[in-house]
């Protein structure tokens, strides 16, 4: 008798083992997929009406929604950290002015789901774009531009300002065009690409943009990159180790990657299309980007595509006959759980998973 209860014990115990495994592989699985569903992409399109729009889409490519609906061009959307705003460059408003052809735009802000746009620069006489939120999200690293200064026909300089807009402070002043900044996830660098390099005197059409790094008082200035090539779109991975950014040096536009030192460059999409734009997913494991490598003929057809970090598996998430650019891969905000236990917690992201297809 002693032996027979000894044995069921035994069986029970190991039956309680198994299914505590069981529910441990089945909660890690559901919070993989949480993660994936708690992020978005947000994109330029020229879908509706040809002109263009910003929308966002799950990052397999379905679900895609519109979030402005202006006249006016909108573009270059980029996600605040706690991914409840949207930053974006629109040619909208009242102070919306024309330069010798070219229309100045304003870097926006709206709600995640496109309410409430608000014009954070109403510049009246510079181009402003290319916005990037600091990590702590409370400042907004901007490219404005001048034309017609004297040292130069056409310049741009990195700015920075809060997050509504108050206290624009220029960080680069200087008479090269200084564009796409991007601030590092530990909010003390912010990676840029300019063409300072270039010959001032006697190389006017020729644009050696190279890659640089400052720290985000504009101080102790780095060249990254350092080829003949054009090198630019910086993009910091989400761990701070590496830089993704697009460079013709090998004779195309091409997506890299580097160590966030400027070594070890390795061209991640080798394609004879044009690849551009590159930027993380919140994880790090998968980089989105454009690519025309679908066009035919004189189509201008751009796609935005993903793929691994290390740049296998390409897949086109919006296959669309429209242009497609401009993507931001982003974390959005989570449904309320309790913070009582990272069990609690966990159990809280497992919940949403049958509440994310219905969404």
């Amino acid at each position: 008798m002693k032996l027979a209860s000894l044995k069921r014990k035994i069986q029970a115990c190991y039956l309680r083992s198994r299914l505590l495994v069981l529910a441990v592989n089945l909660l890690l699985a559901s919070v993989s997929l949480v993660q994936a569903a708690d992020t978005r992409i947000a994109f330029m399109s020229t879908r509706s009406e040809r002109n263009g729009e910003i929308f966002q889409m799950n990052p397999d490519g379905k679900r895609v929604r519109r979030l402005t609906k202006d006249p006016e061009y909108d573009s270059a959307p980029a996600w605040s950290p706690d991914g409840q705003k949207i930053t974006f460059v629109s040619f909208r408003d009242e102070h919306r002015i024309q330069v010798g052809g070219i229309i100045l735009g304003d870097i926006y802000v709206m709600n995640a789901d496109g309410t409430n746009p608000i014009n954070l620069t109403q510049s009246l006489e510079s181009p402003d774009g290319s916005p990037s939120w600091s990590p702590d999200g409370k400042q907004i690293a901007f490219r404005s531009a001048n034309y017609f200064r004297w040292d130069n026909l056409f310049h741009s300089d990195i700015w920075v300002m809060d997050a509504d807009g108050g206290n624009p402070d220029n960080l680069t002043n200087h008479h090269a065009q200084d564009s796409s900044p991007d601030w590092s996830p530990d909010g003390t660098q912010i990676a840029f690409h300019s063409d300072r390099n270039k010959d001032w005197e006697f190389d006017v059409q020729e644009k050696n943009w190279e890659v640089y790094m400052m720290n985000t008082d504009g101080a102790n200035l780095i060249n990254l990159t350092n080829h003949p090539a054009g090198d630019g779109r910086p993009a910091w991975s989400p761990d701070g180790l590496q830089i993704a950014f697009v460079s013709n040096r090998d004779g195309n536009t091409e997506v890299y990657v580097m160590n966030a030192d400027g070594t070890n460059p390795i061209n991640l999409t080798n394609h004879p299309a044009a690849d551009d734009s590159p930027d993380w997913s919140p994880d790090g494991r998968q980089i989105v980007f454009t690519s025309d490598c679908d066009r035919k003929d004189d189509d201008k057809n751009v796609e935005i595509y993903v793929m691994n970090a290390d740049g296998t598996n390409p897949i086109n998430l919006t296959n669309h006959p429209a242009i497609d650019g401009s993507p931001s891969w982003g974390s959005v905000r989570p449904l309320g759980v309790s913070s009582k236990g990272r069990l609690v917690t966990l159990w809280g992201k497992v919940k949403r998973v049958n509440t994310y297809n219905g969404r």
